[in-house]
């Protein structure tokens, strides 16, 4: 008789072969990715090619993690590596984090996790030259996805850098099997939401920091640029971890963003699935987790730590060079003309520009609100950070 669920055995067995190294994986994350593999099957059964597609996915992510765990045995001058004064981008989607990140990036000096990164890590850049391969396998990885989902390029048009596209520390912990990234796990088709798991603040930003080393290792640069949209949320436990960061946290009104996020989320899950999800219930769901986690980021006092600067969208999009210019000197970098020049220069590519695949036209009638009552339930957000 054929399986109709995935087995966590066989997972690991061919993620260990691929790698040719076996038991590096710790109690914490065998638990994990069982978690993983449990909330998968309990929407089953699948058919013989769906457990194929989601074991592939699941096995090519675990192999990943394994082979990080592995350099680190083989380069253990890697865990010596000082990650110093990162930067990091927090702040909800669609509010600019993109932008600044990308503008930051722009800088000769600086490190940014990129989608190949997350493909193909293994071995670390800093052993010996990047095989043109490892970049055109990671590229093909997310050519399949933007093919699977076309949705994505009028709404997050940056995905079409591929290989060397900017990712979120979220996507970089569902290497740990943190939670289930949906460029990871698009074969699930089941899959209605991301699912989070066992997200231990310290132990999570530890992985966090064991990326960034294994990326830095014997590379000559330090200058480290992140972008986590949750991150606002984490505040304390970044600091501890990161005790010389810096964070920036771009705002915009929720009546702006709101409609976009619910339907950018709505696509992806829409195609997975394959069928379409009841956007009003799924508009107010959303709101009503960003109102609740945005009421306990206010309430705590970390909220006025001199590491983080609060940046309207507003002056994001009138004058981006001079909000690149104050987050460098908060931490007394230079903006040299090498790096003012490409700013400019990115600035003013075709390649970068927003509406290049179209204006997605966001509505709220299409999400059966009205925009005022998004309006009204964050007002005291749009207050507190000067959004009216």
């Amino acid at each position: 008789m054929r399986e109709t669920m995935l087995s966590l055995d066989n997972i690991f067995a061919l993620a260990e072969r691929e790698v040719g190294a076996y038991g590096l994986a710790d109690e914490g994350l065998i638990g994990r990715v069982r978690t993983v593999v449990d909330w998968i099957n309990e929407s089953g059964p699948y058919s013989r090619s769906e457990l194929r597609a989601m074991q592939e996915q699941i096995r090519r992510l675990l192999a990943n993690r394994l082979k990080i765990a592995f350099d680190r045995q083989r380069y253990p001058e890697i865990a010596e590596e000082n990650i110093e004064r990162p930067i990091f981008i927090v702040g909800f989607a669609r509010s600019g984090t993109t932008l600044i990140h990308s503008l930051l990036a722009e800088d000769p000096q600086a490190l940014a996790p990129q989608s190949w990164h997350m493909y193909s890590p293994s071995p670390p850049p800093g052993a010996g030259p990047v095989v043109p391969e490892r970049i055109a396998f990671a590229q093909r990885q997310v050519e399949a996805w933007m093919d699977f989902c076309p949705a994505q390029k009028p709404m997050h048009p940056y995905i079409d850098k591929g290989a060397h596209q900017l990712i979120e520390d979220e996507e970089v912990l569902a290497m740990d099997f943190r939670n289930t990234y949906c460029y990871h796990y698009y074969s699930v088709p089941t899959k209605n939401e991301i699912l989070w798991v066992d997200l231990e603040p310290v132990a999570t930003f530890d992985f966090h920091r064991q990326f960034m080393q294994h990326l830095q290792w014997n590379t000559g640069n330090h200058h480290w640029v992140c972008k986590g949209t949750l991150h606002q949320g984490n505040l304390k436990t970044l600091f501890d971890v990161y005790p010389d960061a810096l964070c920036i946290w771009a705002h915009r009104t929720m009546g702006e963003i709101h409609g976009s996020i619910t339907m950018l989320a709505a696509s992806i899950y829409d195609t997975m699935s394959g069928e379409p999800g009841d956007l009003t219930q799924s508009a107010r769901t959303i709101a009503e987790l960003m109102k609740g986690g945005l009421d306990q980021v206010m309430a705590d006092e970390m909220i006025d730590d001199p590491r983080l600067i609060h940046i309207p969208f507003r002056e994001i999009v009138a004058d981006p060079l001079a909000v690149v210019r104050d987050i460098y000197a908060r931490q007394d970098r230079e903006v040299t003309p090498e790096f003012e020049q490409r700013i400019n220069a990115w600035l003013a590519a075709p390649e970068n520009q927003v509406e290049r695949y179209g204006r997605y036209p966001y509505s709220y009638e299409a999400l059966g609100l009205e925009r005022e009552w998004i309006d009204e339930m964050f007002a005291d957000y749009s207050k507190r950070f000067g959004l009216d």
